[in-house]
C-alpha cells in the first residue's frame, strides 16, 4: 500500500468526495476510499438489525464493482462491530471468521472497519477496508473512515427515511383508493396524500443532480413551490454565538433574496432549535426577527424543522412562511421532515469537506495556509494572464531547533504560531503568507517589483526582532530570508519555489539577512549537490581514510595523543578539503554516518597498530557532531566498538565543539557524565567561540578544553587574542581542567603559552596530519 502523507490524503478525499460522479453515492465512496488508502477492497453495507440481514450497497474490489448478495449477519465481522462500532484485524481474518463465505470468496487477508450511525445515534451498517496480504494502514487512515461513515450515515438514514415515506404511501394510497368512492372527507384525504407524494417527488427530482450551494438554492426554492409556500429558507447557526443564526438561502415568491444574520431569542426560529420543530398557525409576522425590516409583515402560517448533524448536534434549520392561515400542517411537516434530513446531509457533508481541506491545506499550528496550499495558490498567481511579475520571498528561522531542544516541542510550536501573527501584521493587501514546514514560511508578492520586495522583506525581518514572550519563557530569533523573482529568475513555480530556496541557503551560509537570487547560486548549490552524492557513495563504500595529527607536551615536545582527522580523495574530485565536505555532511545528515565511520575506523587502527607492536601514549581524540552528540546510542556505539577491536575505552577522547554542547547543555551534562564514568576522555574543542555559561561549564564532565586556532595564530599580535587565550587558560586552571593550544606554528607561540600556563599543544610546529603509517613510522614506538 503506498505510503502518502497526511495532508494529501485529505487534499485527495476532498477533491474526490466533492466532485460530482455519475455513480452512486455509495459506490464513488467505496471506490475513493479504495483508491486514496491503497487497499484491494472497500465496501459500504446496510445492517438490518432487526432481521440480522447484512445488504451490500456499494463493493469495490480490484478495481471493479462486484454484486453481492445478501448474508447473515451472525459470526461476521460486521457483527463484532454492531456491538463495538470498530474491528481491525491486519491478518488471518478468515481464520478468525471461518464462517464468512465472503471473505473467503474476496481472499482477505487484513480487515478494518467501522460502524455508520445514523444521525440520532443508532446502528445503521458498515465501511470495510480489506487487503490480500497483511493490512498496514497509516495514523490518519481512522479520521479519513470517520468522516467517510459521517457522511455515509446521514445519506443512508436519508436513503431509509425517504424509502419508508414512499412504502407508507403507497399502503396508504392503496387503502384509500378501495374506499375512496364511499364519501366526500374520504377524497379529500386522498387528494392530500397526493399532494404530499407530489411535494416528496417534486423536491427529491428538483435536486437530485445539484450539490454545494446549488443543491440548498435548489432545495429551498422547490420546497416552498412544492408546498405551496410564499417563503422558504434554510439558517444556519452561529458557530461562536448559538443566540445568532444567519440564512443561507431564502427565497420569497419565487424570487432568491440577500442573506442576513439575525437574533433567536423571542422568534420562531427559536422555539426551533429547543423543540426541533415549531408551528404557529396564524400572526407569524410580529414574531419574525427585526432584521427582516416588515419585508414579511404579510406572514401569517410558519413551520420551521431543526437540522442536526449525524451527532444528533443542532445547525440550523429548514422553514417554510405562507401568506394565509394554516389549518391542516399534516402535509407540511411531513415534507420538511424528509427534507430537513436532506439539508441536513449537505450541511454536514460541507462542514465535512471543510474540515478536509482544512487537514489537507491549512497548518494546524500556526492556522496559516501549508504547503499544498501555497503551491496551488503560486500556481494561479503565475498563470493568471493578468501577473506582469511577482516576488517570492522565501524565510528560515534561525536556530529554531534550538529552541524546541532546550523548551520542547510544546513551546516551539506556540513560538511558532506567535511568528506567524507578526508577520501576518507586517503583509499588505494581495500579499500571501503560508508555513512550508518546519520553521519555513513562504511570502507571494504580486505585482511588486525590487524595491517593494526588498521593504516587504525588511519589515518581515524587523518584526521578529523583539524577543518572544511565550508561558514566561523569553525566546529571540532572527530570520534568513532569500527572494526570487518572476519572471526574471524563473518561468514556473517550482522554479521560482527554487531559486527562492537557492538564494535563502546562501543568506544562511553567509550569516546575512537577506540574500537575491543570483545564477551563479543554483552552480554553486548543484555543484555542492554532486559533491553530496559523491560523499554519500563514499560513506557507504568506506573510501575516506584517517589522518593523524600529533599533540605534544610543550614542555618536552614529547608526543601526549593524536588527533584523529577525517580525509577524502574522490577519483572524479581529487582531494576534497575537509572545510568543504564536512558543512555538506552536517546539511545533507550525513555526519551521524560519517562520524561512526570514524569512532570505527579509529579502533581499527589502534587495534592494527597495537598488532604491529606500536603503542601510542595518550588518547587518540575523535571530532564528535553536535548532530552525533545528541544520538541516544552514542554512548554504546562507542563503547560496542571499543570490544569489537579489543582496546580499551580510556584509550579515546572525544572532542565536541563548544556550540555543539549548548545546543542541549543538560542532556550534554548527563552523556559526559557517563562518558566519564565508562573511562573516555572528553575534550570541548573550539572553546571561545561559542556562548556557553560558566554555570554549565563547571558541570561538564570535561578533562579538557582546547583552544581555538583562531585564538592562537594572532595571540602574538593582537591583544585581545592573547586577553582570551590568558583568560581561557586561567578559567581552565581554576576548574582543574587541562588546556590543549591547537593551530601552533612557531617556537614563540610555544614560549608564550607556557608563560601562560597552557602546556600541550599540536599543529604544523610539530607536524602536519599523517596517514597512519607515516604517524607510526615517525611518533610511535
Amino acid at each position: 500500500m503506498p505510503l502518502t502523507s497526511a495532508p494529501e490524503v485529505f487534499r485527495q478525499l476532498a477533491d474526490k468526495l466533492s466532485c460530482v460522479s455519475e455513480e452512486g453515492f455509495f459506490q464513488h465512496l467505496a471506490r475513493s476510499l479504495a483508491d486514496i488508502l491503497g487497499v484491494d477492497h472497500a465496501v459500504v453495507e446496510h445492517v438490518d438489525s432487526h432481521q440480522s440481514i447484512v445488504t451490500t450497497l456499494a463493493a469495490w474490489s480490484q478495481d471493479v464493482f462486484i454484486e453481492t448478495a445478501p448474508y447473515a449477519l451472525r459470526g461476521t465481522p460486521c457483527q463484532q462491530i454492531a456491538d463495538h462500532s470498530r474491528l481491525f484485524v491486519a491478518s488471518h481474518v478468515q481464520q478468525q471468521f471461518p464462517d464468512d463465505q465472503r471473505l473467503a470468496a474476496l481472499g482477505a487477508e487484513g480487515y478494518l472497519g467501522v460502524s455508520i450511525a445514523a444521525p440520532g445515534g443508532g446502528f445503521l451498517g458498515v465501511i470495510a477496508l480489506m487487503h490480500s496480504s497483511v493490512l498496514g494502514l497509516p495514523s490518519y487512515a481512522d479520521e479519513v473512515l470517520r468522516i467517510a461513515a459521517a457522511l455515509a450515515g446521514v445519506e443512508l438514514a436519508r436513503q431509509l427515511a425517504e424509502s419508508q415515506t414512499r412504502e407508507r404511501l403507497l399502503y396508504k394510497q392503496r387503502a384509500l383508493q378501495r374506499i375512496g368512492q364511499r364519501n366526500e372527507a374520504l377524497i379529500n384525504t386522498i387528494n392530500e396524500q397526493q399532494r404530499f407524494q407530489h411535494a416528496v417527488v417534486s423536491v427529491a427530482t428538483a435536486v437530485s443532480a445539484e450539490n454545494g450551494e446549488a443543491f440548498l438554492h435548489q432545495l429551498t426554492a422547490h420546497t416552498a413551490e412544492a408546498l405551496s409556500a410564499e417563503v422558504g429558507f434554510i439558517a444556519l447557526l452561529n458557530e461562536r454565538d448559538a443566540d445568532f443564526a444567519h440564512t443561507l438561502t431564502l427565497y420569497v415568491n419565487g424570487q432568491r433574496q440577500s442573506n442576513f444574520a439575525y437574533y433567536l431569542p423571542g422568534v420562531p426560529c427559536h422555539k426551533v432549535m429547543v423543540e426541533q420543530e415549531c408551528i404557529v398557525h396564524d400572526g407569524a409576522a410580529i414574531m419574525l426577527p427585526t432584521e427582516t425590516n416588515g419585508a414579511l409583515s404579510w406572514v401569517n402560517g410558519y413551520v420551521g424543522r431543526r437540522l442536526d448533524n449525524s451527532h444528533g448536534q443542532p445547525m440550523g434549520l429548514i422553514g417554510v412562511m405562507f401568506k394565509q392561515p394554516l389549518a391542516d400542517v399534516a402535509v407540511v411537516r411531513n415534507v420538511l421532515q424528509i427534507f430537513a434530513a436532506r439539508a441536513a446531509s449537505e450541511l454536514e457533508r460541507q462542514q465535512d469537506e471543510v474540515r478536509i481541506r482544512q487537514l489537507a491545506f491549512c497548518d494546524p499550528g500556526t492556522q496559516l495556509p501549508n504547503r499544498a496550499a501555497f503551491m496551488r495558490h503560486l500556481e494561479q498567481v503565475v498563470t493568471d494572464t493578468q501577473t506582469a511579475e511577482l516576488a517570492l520571498l522565501l524565510l528560515d528561522l534561525n536556530h529554531f531547533k534550538e529552541i524546541n531542544d532546550t523548551a520542547g516541542h510544546d513551546l516551539g510550536d506556540l513560538v511558532l504560531k506567535a511568528v506567524a501573527e507578526r508577520f501576518v501584521a507586517t503583509l499588505t493587501e494581495g500579499q500571501y503568507l503560508a508555513r512550508l514546514g518546519g520553521d519555513e514560511f513562504v511570502v507571494v508578492c504580486p505585482g511588486v517589483e525590487a524595491n517593494g520586495a526588498l521593504a516587504t522583506a525588511q519589515r518581515l525581518w524587523d518584526s521578529i526582532a523583539l524577543p518572544f514572550i511565550v508561558e514566561q519563557h523569553s525566546f529571540e530569533l532572527s530570520v534568513g530570508i532569500g527572494l526570487a523573482f518572476y519572471p526574471q529568475h524563473a518561468a514556473t513555480p517550482l522554479e521560482l519555489l527554487k531559486h527562492a530556496d537557492i538564494a535563502m541557503y546562501q543568506a544562511k551560509r553567509q550569516k546575512l539577512p537577506l540574500c537575491v537570487f543570483e545564477p551563479w547560486m543554483e552552480r554553486v548549490v548543484a555543484e555542492q549537490l554532486h559533491i553530496a552524492k559523491r560523499l554519500a557513495f563514499a560513506i557507504a563504500e568506506k573510501q575516506l581514510s584517517l589522518h593523524f595529527q600529533p599533540q605534544v607536551d610543550l614542555h618536552s615536545g614529547r608526543l601526549i595523543g593524536a588527533e584523529a582527522l577525517c580525509r577524502w580523495h574522490d577519483e572524479e574530485l581529487g582531494d576534497v578539503s575537509p572545510g568543504k565536505f564536512i558543512p555538506i555532511a552536517e546539511e545533507r545528515g550525513m555526519i551521524v554516518a560519517l562520524g561512526s565511520w570514524v569512532i570505527e575506523e579509529a579502533c581499527r587502527q589502534l587495534a592494527a597498530w597495537r598488532e604491529q607492536g606500536h603503542t601510542m601514549h595518550g588518547q587518540l581524540a575523535i571530532n564528535i557532531a553536535a548532530q552525533q552528540f545528541e544520538e541516544e546510542d552514542l554512548v554504546a556505539s562507542v563503547l560496542n566498538r571499543c570490544a569489537q577491536f579489543g582496546i580499551e575505552a580510556s584509550q579515546l577522547s572525544l572532542e565536541i565543539t563548544e556550540s555543539g554542547i549548548m545546543e542541549n547543555p543538560e542532556k550534554a551534562i548527563a552523556i559526559t557524565e557517563v562518558l566519564k564514568s565508562k573511562g573516555l576522555g572528553l575534550s570541548i574543542d573550539d572553546f571561545g567561540t561559542g556562548y556557553s555559561s560558566l554555570a554549565y561549564l563547571k558541570r561538564f564532565a570535561a578533562d579538557k578544553i582546547k583552544i581555538d586556532i583562531s585564538f592562537v595564530r594572532d595571540m602574538l599580535t593582537s591583544d585581545n587574542d592573547r586577553a582570551i587565550v590568558a583568560t581561557i587558560i586561567a578559567m581552565a586552571n581554576t576548574l582543574g581542567l587541562e588546556t590543549i593550544a591547537e593551530g601552533i606554528e612557531n617556537q614563540d607561540q610555544i614560549t608564550a603559552l607556557l608563560a601562560l600556563g597552557c602546556a600541550q599543544g599540536q599543529g604544523y610546529c610539530f607536524d602536519r596530519p599523517l596517514t597512519a603509517d607515516q604517524f607510526s613510522q615517525r611518533w610511535l614506538r
